[in-house]
């Protein structure tokens, strides 16, 4: 089955991921049940232990808990090493604590910076 659904309020819907939790706030939320996909639109928030993200559009793979995100740009924050990195990407995946980000991607902790066009970062399962 096919569901759309527009929402005049966020959405918040809450997941195991890599064994840890995880909350997706959205405007629109479309699920598909036949192929266990689930597309988020407008000022999607995923929010979790490990990474936070805030883009346009969030596609989840339920099959394979593989989520693929694209934005202008999205900002993106994680915890490494006990210390915040913030950044921004046009496209995101994250699959089995993979974090991978592609187009214009930049990355700042500290008095850091990183730019680069592709980045795959494996993040801590703690």
């Amino acid at each position: 089955m096919y569901y759309k659904t527009l929402l005049a309020f966020l959405l918040f819907l809450s997941f195991p991921f890599c064994g840890q939790e995880y909350e997706i706030k959205s405007e629109y939320v479309e699920i598909d049940t036949g192929s266990n996909q689930v597309v988020y639109e407008g000022n999607v928030q995923f929010l979790s232990k490990q990474i936070n993200f805030s883009s346009s559009k969030l596609m989840i793979d339920q099959k394979q808990e593989k989520f693929f995100a694209e934005g202008n740009p999205i900002n993106i924050s994680y915890i490494t090493d006990g210390q915040e990195v913030f950044g921004t990407a046009m496209k995101l995946e994250l699959h089995k604590s993979v974090l991978s980000l592609s187009d214009n991607v930049q990355l700042f902790t500290n008095n850091n910076k990183i730019v680069s066009d592709s980045i795959v970062i494996r993040l801590n399962n703690d």
